[in-house]
């Protein structure tokens, strides 16, 4: 059994200590030419996919569920409604929760869609830690940088196909990744670093995630997220 070792405390806490062109018809595309339509429009295609796939990503109907979802919704809507959400006029925002209890992650798709697992919800202790893993997600989408991870995971021939209109059909297998998509060090010490400039402002506590950390610490299994948001430190 590989050894799982959490980031020091130490450099998180440093981390929170600072609260104080539309592009060509090309089959490949790169991501810094897209424009906000063509970020929506990816959105759509993929939301699109993942929500006729009811069996791997079975979302609570918000009128079966209005306290869950309300509560979910009222979190990420003060999250997002912040002067520095770049995108927060932009994109279609929508929250979406899915019943499963042993997937404890979040993720968004491009143009601006949530979802987050009932195992995660149930995970997390404190409001504060639930604002922190959605502010860190919302970075991954404002900053643009979740498209060029799916080029980079996926090809930029499927980012190009979905804005020609070309037929996809691997599509669907592409959507089903999106939980375990991954991100690099660098990139999760910016997540965190945006989350604690979204939360500070608010009566909550900023440095949230690094109470997330410290509890799985003292766990075997450790939460998805968390293994595909490794911060420095990270060893699986």
């Amino acid at each position: 059994m590989k050894k799982h070792v959490l980031p020091s405390l130490i450099s998180i806490l440093a981390l929170f200590a600072a609260c104080n062109k539309t592009p060509d018809k090309v089959i490949s595309i790169n991501p810094n030419e897209l424009t906000t339509a063509d970020q929506v429009k990816i959105g759509e295609a993929f939301q699109l996919a993942l929500e006729a796939n009811t069996d791997k990503f079975p979302i609570l109907d918000a009128a079966s569920y209005p306290e869950a979802n309300a509560y979910v919704s009222k979190l990420f809507y003060t999250m997002l409604n912040t002067a520095q959400v770049q995108h927060r006029k932009d994109y279609n925002w929508s929250v979406h929760i899915i019943q499963n209890d042993e997937m404890r992650t979040a993720f968004f798709l491009p143009g601006g869609h949530f979802y987050i697992y009932t195992g995660l919800l149930k995970y997390l202790d404190t409001e504060s830690e639930l604002l922190g893993i959605i502010g860190h997600e919302l970075f991954y989408v404002d900053s643009e940088l979740l498209t060029e991870r799916i080029r980079q995971a996926f090809g930029g021939v499927l980012l190009g196909d979905i804005l020609l209109e070309n037929p996809v059909p691997d599509l669907p297998n592409f959507v089903n990744d999106m939980p375990m998509l991954d991100f690099d060090e660098e990139n999760v010490t910016a997540a965190d670093a945006y989350a604690v400039q979204l939360i500070c402002p608010f009566l909550y506590e900023p440095s949230a995630i690094k109470k997330i950390l410290a509890k799985a610490e003292m766990e075997e299994l450790k939460p998805l997220w968390l293994k595909t948001r490794p911060a420095p430190g990270y060893c699986y």
